[in-house]
Formats: structure tokens, sequence, C-alpha cells
């Protein structure tokens, strides 16, 4: 296998803020993959610009350029990174049906409910959260748990699941807590991931960062 360190820099296009990059940079830490970062300004839509659409015509973050290849969506990029840069650990990080299941629920479900919160009240003014949100993260909450049936979300190790998820779920305990009575193992999983060092230099400042702009422009929203 190609060192990491004999490979072509790879740029990762990404917000300190965003579950999804920060899902990518912690499985780019447990592989020693060092990334070039490119940070767009998202409050004033410069991933929305016909530059950046030339990059991802999705206009969405993150987005990676492994040379001249270029892969949009978190989900899509830890599958690539994995395979490309994984050697033996990958196999372990991705174990595929499975995986698969968990990540296409992250992408299509839980990361939905949490961006349609997000999204408008960070761009459109939304004052605040409605019944329908929180009943939205609940049934999430429930999926994890039903899925928490081993140590991690698939496995009894740590794979891509737990990395895409844990920056959802940390995201959505933001705007509704998780209940550690009603959902134990999702609430004990969290607890472990948090505890990991490469969620403690990414996700942790990420979802305070996260954490404040939201309350922020909650507050400035209702006045």
């Amino acid at each position: 296998m190609t060192k990491v360190s004999q490979l072509p820099r790879l740029i990762l296009y990404k917000a300190d803020a965003s579950p999804p990059s920060c899902a990518v940079r912690m499985l780019g830490h447990i592989l020693s993959i060092d990334f070039h970062y490119r940070e767009p300004k998202l409050l004033q839509l410069e991933h929305k610009t016909p530059e950046f659409k030339k990059i991802n015509p999705m206009g969405t973050i993150p987005v990676l350029q492994d040379g001249d290849f270029i892969v949009s969506e978190s989900h899509a990029i830890m599958q690539y990174l994995t395979v490309a840069y994984g050697g033996e650990r990958g196999a372990q990080l991705y174990p595929r049906a499975l995986l698969h299941q968990c990540m296409y629920f992250d992408a299509a479900i839980m990361f939905n409910t949490l961006k349609s919160i997000a999204l408008p009240t960070l761009l459109h003014g939304m004052k605040g959260t409605i019944e329908k949100h929180l009943q939205s993260i609940e049934e999430c909450y429930s999926v994890t748990e039903a899925y928490l049936r081993r140590a991690y979300m698939i496995a009894d190790h740590l794979t891509l699941a737990d990395l895409s998820l844990s920056t959802t779920v940390a995201a959505s305990h933001i705007i509704h807590e998780l209940d550690s009575n009603r959902f134990p193992r999702t609430a004990d999983w969290l607890s472990r991931m948090k505890q990991e060092d490469f969620y403690r230099q990414i996700t942790e400042p990420g979802m305070a960062l996260l954490k404040k702009l939201l309350y922020k422009r909650w507050e400035k929203n209702t006045h």
C-alpha cells in the first residue's frame, strides 16, 4: 500500500460546524490522512456560487478532491477514502451491507431532519423549533436505539456508521436533548464516542460552534 505521506494532497472542502464534515475529518484522523482544507463561507452562500458548483453541482459540503477526481456527499467520501486509503483497517471500518443501511438512514432521514431545522434557522429567520421537529428527532433516536444491539452501530467495533451517525446524533442533541432513560443504548454509545481522541479534537469543537451559531441566530430571529 502507498504510504499516505507519499500521496498527492487531498483537498477537503468543509466547515467546522458541519456534522458531515466532522465525520469525514474523524475518518481522516483514524487513517492518518493529511487533508488540505478549504472552507467556503456558508452563511455568505459561497457553496452556491457558479464557481463552487463547477466543483460540486449539488452546492453542498463536504467535497473531496483527490487529484483530478472529485467526490461529494460525506458517506460517499468516507467509503471512497476507506477503500482507497484504508488498507487493512478499511475492511474493518467498512462491512458493506449493514453499513449502507445505517448510512442511508443517516443521509436520507436523520441528517435531513437536522437540516430541516438548521438551515431555516441560519439562513431564513426561523425563530425556533416546533413540536413536529422534536417528534422527528425522537423518531430518529428510536432508530439508532434499535440499531445498537452491539457495542457499536453495526458491530462490536467502530465502523464508518459510528463516525457518520455520532456527528448527526450529537448535532440533534443540541436541538433536542437525548433522553438517556428512553434511549440508554444511544446515550451510552454517544458517551463512548465522545471519549475518542478524534471526536474530542474534531467533532466536539465543531458541535460547540454549531450550538453557538444556532442559539445566537434563534435569539436574533425572535427580536
